[in-house]
């Protein structure tokens, strides 16, 4: 394929994203709602992948797109507010992939289309971290035409399920935008990567993983294992809970002893679950509300929000400083 069919293809394409309202959505003040919508329709910007330069911008009107995004409907309960980026792409021949027995066009699409699933998954997880997983994202799709697009399956979290009795639910930060969090999100080399490579890009791969439905194989039972996973990563601390409790009290500047409380309760839990400790229920029974059931689901959600507590605050504070990567300096007494 050459240059000159990339550029008669065309460089413009589209990423439609179906963002699920709060659940549920009676206990969640609507004018937060209506402020989190609000910025993302506003979301505009540019990050680069290798060589490659992509522009993504919000669009106000998706009306024209409608025959497209009908395509896309919610797995679960609650409605759904559409949102379409249009993505720009800048460089794109050194994407190509020497795909066999397809036409020049089909070789760039197919390209450029895999690359910009890097921005529908950076959107999802950035609006986890930005609103404590309030709202939910669907399966999204990219395309370039009517006849040309993909979509991405899996990109539901379970974030929400968490706030069902919770009297604490999210406040908004004034001091970080969704857009700051998405650009953070962005420019981390690591999500174009395989696999995380520095600490930061381990403890995201792990974050990454406790995006589910409930008929995926990442369980709902393995979540609260991986949250303290992913903070265990990113504070390098080595399968210390001493180490973990105080290097997060240090960042974070909140109380030592009430941190090295909570990361004993975490600790006791991936403990259970990573030694055989742990009553798992069968993943294909019915969760019938037997007490056993019960008492497994909520050992695991407990867990589950005092570590995304934990590892939200944390990203959060890196993205308010600007920082990729953590360090400590320890004082001999």
């Amino acid at each position: 394929m050459k240059i000159s069919d990339c550029n008669a293809v065309g460089n413009v394409f589209y990423v439609a994203v179906p963002v699920l309202k709060p659940y549920p959505v009676e206990e969640i003040e609507g004018s937060l709602q209506d402020e989190i919508l609000r910025e993302i329709d506003t979301l505009k910007g540019v990050y680069s992948v290798d060589e490659v330069k992509i522009e993504y911008e919000s669009v106000q009107n998706i009306e024209p797109y409608k025959h497209i995004t009908q395509k896309l409907s919610p797995k679960r309960y609650g409605n759904s507010r559409m949102f379409v980026f249009q993505m720009t792409i800048s460089n794109a021949s050194s994407l190509l992939k020497p795909y066999d027995k397809l036409t020049a066009q089909e070789n760039y699409v197919l390209s450029v289309l895999s690359y910009l699933d890097t921005f529908a998954y950076s959107f999802a997880y950035a609006l986890g971290v930005y609103c404590d997983g309030i709202f939910d994202v669907d399966d999204f799709m990219t395309y370039f035409n009517d006849e040309n697009y993909g979509t991405g399956g899996g990109v539901l979290n379970l974030f929400p399920y968490l706030h069902k009795d919770d009297a604490t639910l999210y406040k908004p930060s004034t001091e970080i935008s969704l857009q700051e969090t998405l650009n953070w999100f962005l420019s981390i080399d690591d999500i174009i990567n395989a696999c995380g490579k520095t600490a930061l890009g381990k403890s995201l791969s792990i974050y990454s993983r406790m995006f589910s439905s409930f008929s995926s194989d990442e369980d709902l039972f393995m979540c609260g294992l991986l949250s303290v996973m992913a903070l265990e990563a990113l504070y390098e601390s080595n399968g210390s809970k001493k180490v973990l409790g105080e290097k997060i009290a240090a960042f974070l500047k909140i109380d030592k002893q009430k941190c090295e409380k909570d990361i004993k309760k975490l600790y006791d839990h991936r403990c259970s679950v990573a030694h055989g400790g742990f009553e798992f229920p069968f993943k294909f029974n019915a969760p019938d509300g037997s007490k056993d059931f019960e008492r497994s689901y909520g050992k695991t959600i407990d867990s589950f929000k005092l570590g995304l507590r934990y590892l939200f605050k944390s990203y959060r504070k890196m993205i308010l400083l600007n920082k990729k990567e953590l360090s400590f300096a320890y004082e001999c007494l």
